[in-house]
């Protein structure tokens, strides 16, 4: 048995087909690298926070050294489970059944327009962010924003339920909670409308949004919460019920995967609980995977890309509501419009 490069040719000559072992053992140095370069990434920005730590250095505000120590720690686990991914890896993880790939080969050459949508509507808000606030550090972005459109749980309470929409199109701490936000919800977000349907994408992405917000309104009064965290939680929750639904149809690793990336932003939910809301990730997964139990079907004979025009149109009047928030949070921040 062999595996073909991705490559036929190098240089006019037809390349060298690979074995088995040589293919396994070409992934395994590749996971290996870029683990490598997560645990370096973790052990600089550690030597960094010692260096700030000892020397004294002030910073602009107490939580700029909070989120690098969780960058640190991200970069840490990250490459240490990638290590001791690769030292396990076998070929039963990587060679995907011929159902799975002729499944997946229908979904080949499919763009994943709704999640550009979405990601494009993510960076427009921040953009007017950028503009509307007077800060002295990028990481500075976020408070006077959050204060007119954020989900401030006083007003929210008194009748401004609006703010549980506009508050998941801002993101603070610029880049960083933009950069991590909308680089899931890229990943999750094609992935959805690769396997499923993009309908299904923009549903699950609002709903979640809005337990999610619902959820840290009663449970977290005491915090103003931002970002869309919440509803890339709902597209992992989505995706998890899917991958446990369709496995014959998926490669080996994929529910492992979705598991393990639940339990890796549970775990950082955990140790940052002081900038994150546990709570709207909670509802956000939550009620992802409530609609995915309700909407992937059980029988593989049927095709889970396939949906009614009903679905299709309300896939649309989703997106088209998430447009329409991002464009009200725009005229909020440029006090073109006050509610």
């Amino acid at each position: 048995m062999s595996l073909q490069d991705e490559r036929p040719e190098v240089d006019g000559e037809p390349r060298a087909q690979l074995t088995p072992e040589e293919f396994l053992e070409g992934q395994k140095n590749a996971i290996r690298r870029r683990s490598s370069w997560f645990l370096a990434a973790g052990v600089s920005i550690g030597a960094f926070l010692l260096f700030r730590l000892f020397s004294g250095i002030e910073t602009p505000r107490e939580l700029f050294g909070d989120i690098f120590f969780i960058l640190a720690l991200f970069g840490l686990l990250g490459g240490a489970y990638g290590i001791y991914y690769a030292r396990n890896l076998t070929l039963d993880d990587l060679i995907p059944s011929p159902e799975a790939v002729e499944f997946l080969r229908a979904a080949r050459g499919a763009k994943p327009y709704f999640t550009y949508v979405l990601i494009g509507c993510l960076v427009v808000v921040s953009g007017v962010e950028l503009l509307t606030e007077n800060v002295n550090s990028l990481f500075d972005v976020g408070e006077q924003s959050a204060e007119v459109a954020g989900l401030v749980k006083p007003l929210a309470a008194k009748g401004e339920y609006w703010r549980i929409l506009t508050a998941a199109t801002l993101h603070g701490f610029f880049p960083v909670h933009l950069y991590f936000n909308a680089q899931a919800l890229y990943g999750f977000g094609s992935l959805i409308e690769h396997l499923s349907n993009r309908a299904h994408l923009a549903v699950v992405f609002l709903l979640s949004i809005i337990v999610g917000g619902v959820f840290s309104l009663f449970f977290t009064s005491d915090i103003t919460s931002i970002g869309a965290s919440g509803g890339v939680m709902g597209l992992i929750g989505y995706a998890a019920v899917y991958g446990y639904r369709r496995r014959r149809q998926l490669p080996p690793d994929f529910l492992k995967t979705m598991l393990i990336n639940i339990g890796f932003i549970a775990a950082f939910g955990v140790i940052a609980y002081q900038i994150v809301d546990n709570f709207a990730h909670f509802g956000g997964l939550l009620a992802g995977a409530i609609y995915a139990f309700f909407q992937v079907p059980k029988d593989l004979r049927e095709n889970p890309r396939a949906v009614k025009t009903s679905t299709e149109l309300i896939g649309y009047a989703a997106l088209g509501v998430f447009i329409f928030v991002s464009i009200l949070t725009v005229l909020l921040l440029l006090k073109i419009v006050n509610l």
